[in-house]
C-alpha cells in the first residue's frame, strides 16, 4: 500500500474512533433549573404587619398577613394565592420608617420568577384599612 493510502486510512479511521467516543460519552454536569417563562408583574395588596427586621437580629424578616390575590401568578404560571403571612424583601429605597407590628398597610411588590430573590416590596403605605 502506498504511504499517502495509509495515513488516510488513519485519518479516517481516528475521525471514526473519537466521532464514537463523542456519541458514548454522558453529560455528568449538573442542568440548571427551567427559567420560568412567567411574565415580571407587580401586584397592589394590603395586610398587616407580622414582623419587622430588627438590626439585633439577623436573619428576621419583614412579614406581612396579606389578603387572598386572585390575580397573582404563580412560577408554573397557574394563578392564585391565598391569604396568609409571608416574608416580603425590601427593594431598592424602600423603608419601614414610621411602620410597627400590628399595622395596617397597602403595598406594592414585583414578582419576577427568574430574579433572587422572587418577589420584593416596591412601595409601602400606612391605611386604615385592613385586609379584607
Amino acid at each position: 500500500m502506498k504511504p499517502l493510502t495509509l495515513v488516510l486510512r488513519a485519518l479516517v479511521t481516528a475521525a471514526i474512533a473519537a466521532t464514537s467516543l463523542v456519541a458514548c460519552t454522558r453529560n455528568t454536569s449538573p442542568s440548571l433549573p427551567p427559567r420560568s417563562s412567567v411574565a415580571v408583574k407587580s401586584y397592589t395588596v394590603k395586610g398587616v404587619i407580622e414582623a419587622m427586621p430588627a438590626a439585633d437580629r439577623p436573619g428576621s424578616q419583614f412579614i406581612v398577613r396579606h389578603e387572598e390575590i386572585p390575580d397573582f401568578v404563580r412560577q408554573d404560571g397557574t394563578l392564585g394565592m391565598k391569604k396568609m403571612a409571608m416574608p416580603f424583601p425590601l427593594g431598592p429605597g424602600v423603608t419601614l420608617d414610621g411602620l410597627s407590628v400590628g399595622d395596617a398597610i397597602e403595598f406594592d411588590f414585583t414578582v419576577d420568577w427568574n430574579a433572587t430573590p422572587s418577589w420584593w416590596v416596591t412601595a409601602i403605605r400606612p391605611t386604615t384599612q385592613p385586609p379584607q
